[in-house]
């Protein structure tokens, strides 16, 4: 496999639709190509991130034609900035466990510019901790260098255990963090409190936490604010 490699090769790579000699050859390349590799990762997340938006179940929607057509079209929008963001920011994520905490913040704090999105749809204790360990290492690092700085950690799916009372396993230092440092929030899926809701799980969130309709809503209105996002 030589010369450039077009995006729909890459999309089947991804999505595991390549024969098994034809990705033999490309993971040769892209073991050998960095910029191949980030091309890959691209994807990758943009791919992710659009199955996070179709994780939740979408709440009972009017049965009114327009209000659909609103649905879809801003489905659209969002998958559209979301892929305008992975172009333009950092769309990383641990591919072999959680990813490091001290690596993670000292390579987003100079791409984020002072504005940095931490996206966790996790319930694994690494993944948990790292989100809370980068808010915090990021947060540290720029008042000891007199930057201003916002950390947001929003959590949706299995990961919003992170922020429920009862269940987080972090409560006294999601506490703490959020009594030293103004400029961090936690933001809660509004989606998902609802299915949990529906399913008999009433969910009550720490104090320190704010609801957002949708994570996705969230990451995208985020992303148009040029926020740096990073899903842990």
């Amino acid at each position: 496999m030589t010369g450039e490699i077009p995006d729909e090769i890459l999309h089947a790579f991804v999505d595991g639709e390549l024969a098994a000699d034809e990705s033999e050859r490309l993971i040769a390349r892209v073991r050998d190509d960095a910029s191949l590799a980030a091309r890959v990762c691209e994807l990758r997340n943009l791919r992710s991130m659009v199955r996070t938006a179709y994780a939740e179940p979408p709440l009972p929607a009017r049965r009114v034609d327009r209000s659909s057509r609103t649905w879809r079209a801003g489905l659209a929008a969002a998958v559209a900035v979301l892929a305008i963001g992975v172009a333009a920011g950092w769309m990383l994520r641990g591919l072999d466990g959680a990813p490091d905490a001290l690596h993670l913040a000292r390579i987003v704090a100079p791409a984020g510019q002072g504005k940095v999105l931490l996206h966790l749809d996790s319930a694994e204790p690494e993944r948990m901790q790292t989100a809370l360990d980068a808010a915090e290492r990021l947060l540290d690092e720029a008042e000891r260098q007199g930057r201003a700085t916002q950390v947001e950690i929003v959590a949706n799916s299995q990961g919003i255990g992170l922020l429920r009372a009862g269940v987080s396993p972090h409560v006294a230092r999601i506490a703490q963090l959020h009594a030293r440092h103004v400029n961090l929030q936690f933001v809660a899926c509004g989606q998902t409190i609802a299915r949990l809701a529906g399913e008999g799980d009433r969910v009550v969130l720490l104090p320190a936490v704010r609801t957002a309709p949708t994570a996705v809503g969230e990451i995208v209105d985020r992303l148009q604010q040029g926020w740096t996002y990073v899903r842990i």
